[in-house]
């Protein structure tokens, strides 16, 4: 044999060719399935006895603050809140005070809109007590693309509302007291009547009236600027203590608790004897309890209104892809009580008539009363003097549209008007005592909070989804455990009979001879 030859042609050893183990695959799904299965079955047993969406609502009770729902609350910069007031312009108010007219006539102008921002800050949570407290702010921000071009320098004449609450406050002063009004009044050169800017009726009234009061008897006249809005806003933090937690469950969930530090509602004092006006219970209308139904009882604070009343169920509608429920302020609100001393709001310069409700505590003690605007659903005895009122239940009733399960408001609005109540004046000048026995309507106003942020009518329609579904839900995972462990057996049993698989042998070759 040539050696060389040998040597050259040199053939490769064969090796077998490396193979994955045939059962790796069916292992993987036996064990991923039958890990699968568990969780299944743990989950589905666990909502079959608690409910998701019941669970969710027991979460929101505690207002945890990395929850969406908090979020929601604390920051209303999505939610538009417009604020529409509208003016009552007096047009023939020298025809009525030389007497040739009987009755005012009052013409309501347009109104003038704003958008409200609120602000919850400050937040703290009491868990000895399960309260929270925080800070409100409300600001008004003039939306100019949705008023009249020049609104806010439109002329208006209205009564001097100043000179008169004042006369009115100081009616059951003495003789000598009324006089030094009558010499302050002359010597200020100030009328019952004033022509007036908008903007300057709303936040930069100043009369000469109060400007003189001022330098005689400064405490009498905390202020200079009496402007509607101004006065308002004007001291715009608020203090709220609100229940919350599942010691309080849904019934009384986000309840006010205190108000400014106290159970009633600010200038009602306790300790001066004063009529026990409470506020407990109420809410600011951010949030109402949970898990509302036809005989649920909504009670609305709201501090221009002075008090707290209740909204009653009216009917179910549909607000875009949610059902909410609505709820109404009745007619009869501002009726008096019939035990009288448990009546706050019965007013302090004798008894207002039915429809009225006193809102002095709020305004400096000046005999302010609230009413429906334009004295829908009653006729005032005392408004014989007023011309020009138009009432519309329609577009003048106040309601609330909530969403049930949450108490989240879909669509609310607050309306109500202010009027001056003026008993009747003795010892006064003769223009003054002109409005004797009068209510003098001032403005009315509207709060609406129109709609909900998309992204919060979408998570709310994503819950209502899962409480359809959750009845079925356990039986659902149940099928599913069924299924994976069918795959189980089946891959398990391929894997018995598989069996092992041996490695093939390698074997030399057999050298030719050449």
């Amino acid at each position: 044999m040539d050696v060389k030859l040998l040597k050259a042609s040199k053939i490769p050893a064969e090796f077998p060719a490396r193979r994955k183990h045939p059962n790796a695959k069916a292992l993987c799904i036996i064990t991923t399935t039958t890990l699968l299965s568990i969780v299944c079955f743990t989950i589905g047993l666990f909502f079959h006895i608690h409910k998701p969406t019941q669970l969710i609502l027991e979460d929101r009770l505690t207002m945890r603050q990395i929850m969406p729902y908090f979020q929601w609350w604390k920051d209303t910069d999505d939610v538009l809140v417009t604020c529409r007031i509208f003016i009552f312009n007096f047009t023939n108010s020298d025809r009525w005070m030389d007497g040739t007219d009987e009755q005012l006539v009052l013409q309501e102008v347009v109104p003038i809109v704003y958008r409200e921002t609120l602000e919850h800050d400050n937040v703290q949570f009491h868990e000895h007590n399960s309260t929270m407290s925080y800070v409100t702010r409300r600001r008004l921000v003039f939306l100019p693309d949705r008023n009249v071009p020049g609104i806010l320098n439109k002329t208006i004449i209205v009564p001097n509302i100043p000179l008169l609450g004042v006369a009115a406050r100081m009616e059951n002063d003495n003789f000598f007291l009324k006089r030094g009004f009558n010499f302050i009044y002359a010597l200020s050169g100030d009328t019952v009547f004033t022509r007036i800017s908008i903007y300057d009726y709303l936040w930069n009234t100043r009369p000469r009236f109060l400007n003189e009061a001022r330098k005689f008897v400064p405490a009498m006249v905390p202020t200079d600027n009496v402007g509607v809005l101004q006065t308002m806003y004007e001291d715009n933090e608020e203090h709220v203590n609100v229940k919350h937690g599942k010691r309080y469950g849904n019934d009384q969930f986000f309840m006010i608790n205190t108000y400014e530090y106290e159970p009633t509602v600010p200038g009602f004092s306790l300790a001066k004897g004063d009529c026990f006006a409470s506020i407990q219970n109420s809410t600011e209308g951010a949030t109402y309890p949970q898990n509302l139904d036809e005989r649920s009882v909504l009670i609305y604070w709201r501090k221009t209104l002075c008090r707290a009343v209740p909204l009653y169920f009216d009917r179910r509608v549909q607000k875009g892809p949610l059902t909410g429920y609505k709820y109404l302020l009745p007619d009869d609100s501002y009726d008096r009580l019939p035990n009288s001393t448990a009546d706050c709001y019965k007013g302090q310069f004798g008894l207002l008539e039915d429809g009225m409700t006193d809102v002095s505590k709020c305004s400096q003690d000046v005999p302010v009363v609230a009413t429906s605007p334009h004295f829908y659903a009653r006729n005032f005895t005392t408004a014989h003097k007023i011309a020009g009122m138009i009432p519309n239940r329609e577009a003048q009733q106040s309601y609330a549209i909530v969403d049930p399960s949450f108490g989240i408001p879909l669509d609310q609005v607050a309306r109500t008007q202010t009027n001056l109540a003026i008993p009747k004046l003795t010892d006064y000048s003769e223009d003054i005592r002109r409005f004797s026995e009068m209510i003098i309507p001032m403005f009315w106003i509207e709060y609406h909070q129109k709609e909900l942020p998309t992204y919060i009518v979408r998570t709310l329609q994503a819950f209502y989804v899962i409480r359809d579904i959750e009845p079925y839900l356990p039986y659902v995972l149940y099928l599913s455990v069924l299924l994976l462990l069918t795959v189980a057996f089946r891959e398990a049993a391929r894997y018995k009979l598989h069996g092992r698989v041996s490695a093939p042998k390698c074997t030399k070759p057999k050298l030719t001879n050449l």
